[in-house]
C-alpha cells in the first residue's frame, strides 16, 4: 500500500519532528499523487501555487519559529461548494464555472488559521444535488478501489462529496472537506472505505457554504481515521458571527484517548431499519458491528423510530421547497452565468437558467 495511504496526522507531525520528511517535501509528493490519479477526477481545481506557499509557511513555524500549529504541514482538499477568495468556486455547474469569490468561508479560513495546506477544490454533483459525483460538469469522480484503467471500468465514489472522500483515498491528501444535506459526506466515506462525520447542525459554520437546503446543509469532515476527524472538528467548529445558527457557546474540544471507555456508550438500533428489501449482505454487515460493540461492553438497545416510513417524503418536500429558493438567485443578472438571449428579462431568466443548470436543479 502507498505510504500516502496511511499517513495520520499525529504520525506526520512526528515524521516532521524527526526530519524524515518536511512540510514542503509532502506537499510535493500529494501534488504528485494528485497527477499521478487524475483519471479518477477527484478535483475540478488544483491549487499548485497555494499548497507550495503553504507547504513553505509551515516549514518556517516548524523549524525557524519552533511554533507549529495544529494542522502544519496537513494537506487537504475541499468540496468546490466552499467559497474561497481568488480561487474559483464552481458547485461543478456551468452556473458558476468562472465564479471567484472575494473571500474564503470561515470552515476553510479556520483550516488555513491553524496551518492546513490547500490541495485543491474537489469534485461534486452540480450544486451537491446527488448521490454518485456523476452529474458535473467536470465529469463523474471514479472510486480507487476496483478501478481498471485499462478499460475504465469503474465504480461510483458516491456523493455529492465524492471528489472529497475519493482525494482523501487515493492518497492526495490528509483529510477533506465535504458538505452533507442528508448523507453526502457519510455516503462517499462508505463507498470509499474513509471516516466521514456529518457534525451536529450549528456545530461548524455554514458560512462561505453556497447553500443547498439551509436548514440542513452541514461542513462534513472526511479523514482515514476517526481521531483525525476529531482533529480537524476541533480546529474549524465553535461559534461564528458570521453564521447566526452556530451554537453561541464555546466549543468544547474533542480528546481521543486509548482508554476510552465503551461501557458508557449506549446505542440504539431502529427496529424500523431493519426492512423489507434490504440485502443479506447488508444485515450481516449490520449484525457483524453490532457484535463488535458489544465485545468492547457497549451497551445496544433496540428503539422505535415510528415516523421512519415518511422521513424520505418529509425530506424531499423540504429539500425540494429550499432548494427552488436558493437556485432562484442564479438568474443571470448578478454574477454567474449569463445566457445571451437578452432582448427581454423573461427570456434572459429563462435561458440563463435552462443553459446554466443540468437536469438534475431543473427538475
Amino acid at each position: 500500500m502507498n505510504k500516502l495511504t496511511t499517513y495520520t496526522i499525529k504520525e506526520l507531525h512526528k515524521i516532521y519532528r524527526d526530519k524524515l520528511l518536511t512540510p514542503t517535501s509532502f506537499v510535493d509528493l500529494c501534488l504528485q499523487k494528485v497527477k499521478q490519479t487524475s483519471e479518477l477526477n477527484a478535483f475540478v481545481t488544483v491549487t499548485e501555487d497555494e499548497a507550495e506557499n503553504h507547504g513553505v509557511e509551515s516549514e518556517k513555524r516548524f523549524y525557524i519559529d519552533k511554533k507549529s500549529r495544529m494542522l502544519d504541514g496537513i494537506t487537504f482538499g475541499i468540496k468546490d461548494n466552499f467559497c474561497t477568495s481568488n480561487i474559483t468556486t464552481t458547485c461543478a455547474s456551468e452556473m458558476l464555472k468562472n465564479f471567484v469569490p472575494t473571500y474564503d468561508a470561515t470552515v476553510y479560513a479556520r483550516l488555513r488559521a491553524a496551518g492546513a495546506c490547500l490541495i485543491g477544490k474537489c469534485n461534486l454533483d452540480e450544486f451537491a444535488m446527488g448521490a454518485g459525483t456523476v452529474d458535473s460538469i467536470f465529469g463523474p469522480t471514479r472510486n480507487p478501489w476496483g478501478y481498471d484503467k485499462s478499460n475504465d471500468d469503474w465504480r461510483i465514489s458516491g456523493g455529492s462529496s465524492g471528489g472529497s472522500a475519493v482525494a482523501v483515498s487515493s492518497g492526495a491528501c490528509v483529510a477533506a472537506i465535504g458538505s452533507d444535506t442528508g448523507g453526502s459526506t457519510r455516503n462517499p466515506a462508505a463507498l470509499c472505505g474513509i471516516v466521514g462525520l456529518k457534525p451536529t447542525y450549528g456545530l461548524v459554520s455554514r458560512y462561505g457554504l453556497i447553500p443547498l437546503v439551509n436548514s440542513m446543509d452541514v461542513p462534513g469532515i472526511l479523514t482515514r481515521t476517526v481521531e483525525d476527524a476529531a482533529t480537524i472538528l476541533n480546529c474549524i467548529a465553535g461559534p461564528d458571527f458570521l453564521d447566526s445558527t452556530t451554537i453561541k457557546k464555546e466549543f468544547d474540544p474533542v480528546s481521543i484517548t486509548d482508554d476510552f471507555d465503551m461501557t458508557k456508550i449506549k446505542i440504539g438500533i431502529p427496529k424500523e431499519y431493519y426492512c423489507e428489501g434490504m440485502s443479506q449482505e447488508v444485515i450481516d454487515t449490520w449484525r457483524y458491528v453490532a457484535d463488535l460493540l458489544e465485545n468492547q461492553k457497549a451497551v445496544l438497545k433496540s428503539v422505535s423510530l415510528p415516523h421512519t416510513s415518511v422521513s424520505i417524503a418529509v425530506y424531499s418536500i423540504l429539500n425540494q421547497c429550499e432548494v427552488a429558493s436558493n437556485m432562484a438567485r442564479y438568474d443571470g443578472l448578478e454574477y454567474g452565468f449569463r445566457a445571451e438571449e437578452n432582448y427581454s428579462t423573461e427570456e434572459l431568466y429563462a435561458s440563463t437558467r435552462s443553459q446554466g443548470f443540468n437536469d438534475v436543479p431543473l427538475n
